[in-house]
């Protein structure tokens, strides 16, 4: 049978000792170069709980957080992903994400488990033909409302503080004792009832101007903070967007190196669809749409030309959502999306 994954203690070969509590601090403060959780900016609450989990953790000689499991809420590309892979990375555990297109039974879950440990370097502890325990990790599984009833019912035993036990339908039974579980929904409201008292809700949020920058920083250290935050101009709230448009700018920069930032800044904007205020032009054609009056959530997508999961996931967010320092621009009312004030402040930008 296979050794239980240890990290330190009387158990491990080397018999390394437990890491000091300054150790553990400079693995999960966000201004060490030695924390994964450096690279992710903003969101202070929702790392400050997975730092207090991660500091259990490293305490620990397996690393293994069984006490807490996670719900991450939060609008697309708000980085739930990212934030449960950087709390996989700093407590040394591997990281399984999972989605839900690819669950139709619990026996799927455990064949991709299997093959996400077997790529680690790991593999399942076999106690029997048919009754296996995990080693320590961290599996993540994305859009969780999305899952089958069937699957949710098998997770519901796995996932339990006293149970801790997958059963699957061709009679594997594993043990999830060392599992941490995380899972994550755009959508709060779509989330089962079983698992709101399992999981300890984590909420994201789209970030603002001044941390967009941030990150494209981060991403581009060469660049200035000056030229990161003319990105952010055009790119607010979401970083995988912003990271994007400047992927694009070092592109046209090299092809039309006599133009400057500033220049190629708004000719790539120009060439995505942004107009000089940082607005996009599906955004607009909402705006300008609400403008006559507030339309049915059953008929925005027919004003912006795109599938309901595209506008109700992508565009909508932007729209919805308020920052520190940018305002809601529609709202959700009795009669459908509204336009507010700011948004008519935005379009009077524009006349």
């Amino acid at each position: 049978m296979q050794n239980e994954f240890v990290f330190f203690g009387e158990r491990h070969i080397n018999c390394l000792p437990e890491p000091t509590d300054l150790e553990k601090e400079l693995r999960i403060d966000r201004n060490s170069k030695f924390s994964p959780f450096s690279k992710f900016v903003g969101n202070d609450r929702a790392v400050r709980k997975m730092q207090t989990a991660a500091y259990t953790a490293l305490g620990r000689d397996n690393h293994m957080m069984r006490e807490m499991a996670f719900a991450v809420f939060g609008p697309s590309s708000a980085g739930k992903t990212t934030l449960v892979r950087l709390y996989a990375e700093c407590v040394q555990l591997p990281f399984i994400e999972i989605s839900p297109k690819s669950l139709k039974t619990t026996d799927d879950l455990f064949k991709i488990v299997r093959k996400s440990l077997s790529e680690s370097g790991l593999d399942l502890i076999e106690i029997s033909p048919k009754k296996f325990s995990l080693p320590p990790c961290v599996i993540f599984i994305d859009e969780v409302h999305a899952l089958s009833s069937g699957v949710v019912d098998g997770l519901l035993k796995a996932t339990e503080f006293d149970d801790c036990v997958l059963m699957t339908e061709s009679g594997v039974v594993c043990d999830t004792y060392n599992v941490t579980w995380t899972i994550a929904t755009t959508d709060e409201g779509k989330l089962f009832e079983a698992f709101r008292t399992r999981f300890s809700p984590i909420v994201l949020e789209l970030l603002n101007k001044k941390d967009i920058a941030k990150i494209v920083k981060l991403s581009n250290p060469d660049w200035s903070l000056d030229l990161c935050e003319i990105v952010s101009h055009y790119n607010s709230r979401i970083p995988r967007k912003a990271l994007e448009f400047a992927r694009y700018m070092r592109m046209v920069k090299t092809m039309k190196c006599e133009l400057s930032w500033e220049e190629i800044a708004r000719s790539v904007a120009m060439d995505e669809g942004i107009d000089e205020f940082g607005m996009h032009e599906m955004h607009l054609r909402i705006l300008r749409a609400l403008e006559s009056g507030p339309i049915a959530k059953t008929r925005i997508s027919l004003v912006a030309g795109r599938k309901d999961e595209e506008v109700e996931k992508y565009i909508l967010p932007w729209l919805l959502t308020e920052t520190d320092d940018q305002p809601a621009l529609i709202c959700v009312t009795s009669k459908g999306y509204t336009i507010t004030e700011d948004g008519l402040v935005e379009l009077s930008k524009r006349k």
